[in-house]
């Protein structure tokens, strides 16, 4: 038996489809609690916040990061199209990855992201790409040319600048954690150690005025849903600024899976 495996024994781990022991509850020991904290701590991403509008915007740079309009594309590229309704995709948001104050490793090796969506689609549950929003990237700037809407040229969703604000630290929401913790410590009555921890304080403020975030944990409402084998890369969240929602409060994750990008929705 190896060293990881015995310790899952000692404190009561188990994988998330094994059936847990019966037992009574109890409280969590010292040591319990301990692990758990450490495990979080050892789970926690970077997490990089994007607010929309906040500064006047130079509308004619369109080599930057945008929210709505003002996309950039290669010479031979055309408006996407959702290949189940065939409407246009309308541009969403656009992230030149050298602003970013920290490359995430999904965005290594690109210059530029733009992400597309068919509005009429939304919440996009279960998508992939080309079926209700279109992932492009590029390797470099040089050779780009407008494409779309330019800044407010559309009343879909207003055209923001798109402010890269903070790196913190993020813990994952209670649905990736429970199980990777002792059970006397998921199933105890005290959470404060979860839902007011560190990460949460220092991620709240961010949250709350930044619908853009690039890494870090998707923020499950309804309980996880991820694609297999597949890694996360970014949330984009309902917000009244940007006119753009997701059901009653809810958000869309882009993942990257071997098979290409897929989308996840979740909302109240």
């Amino acid at each position: 038996m190896d060293v990881v495996t015995r310790l899952k024994q000692m404190f009561g781990i188990r994988e998330r489809d094994e059936k847990a022991p019966v037992r009574e509850d109890r409280p969590p020991t010292v040591a319990e609690t301990q692990t758990a904290l450490e495990t979080v701590r050892q789970l926690a991403k970077p997490a990089i916040f994007g607010e929309i509008g906040g500064e006047k915007p130079d509308k004619e740079n369109r080599a930057r990061s945008w929210w709505g309009a003002n996309f950039l594309a290669a010479e031979n590229e055309t408006i996407p199209v959702c290949t189940r309704s065939g409407r246009p995709l309308h541009p969403l948001v656009q992230i030149r990855i050298d602003e970013l104050p920290q490359i995430p490793p999904l965005l290594s090796g690109m210059a530029l992201m733009t992400i597309w969506i068919d509005p009429e689609e939304v919440p996009l549950h279960d998508a992939i790409d080309g079926q209700g929003f279109a992932i492009r990237t590029y390797p470099s700037l040089d050779n780009l040319v407008p494409i779309g809407p330019g800044y407010r040229e559309t009343e879909i969703f207003p055209s923001f600048p798109l402010l890269w604000r903070a790196v913190v630290d993020e813990q994952p929401s209670w649905e990736d954690t429970a199980f990777k913790i002792p059970d006397s410590v998921a199933r105890s009555d005290d959470m404060d150690w979860f839902f007011d921890s560190r990460f949460v304080r220092e991620t709240e403020p961010y949250r709350m005025v930044c619908p853009v975030k690039l890494g870090g944990w998707p923020t499950w409402i309804q309980g996880a849903d991820w694609p297999k084998e597949a890694k996360f890369c970014l949330q984009i969240d309902s917000t009244e600024k940007g006119r753009f929602g997701v059901g009653d409060g809810g958000s869309i994750y882009l993942f990257r899976t071997p098979a290409g990008w897929a989308l996840r929705a979740d909302f109240f």
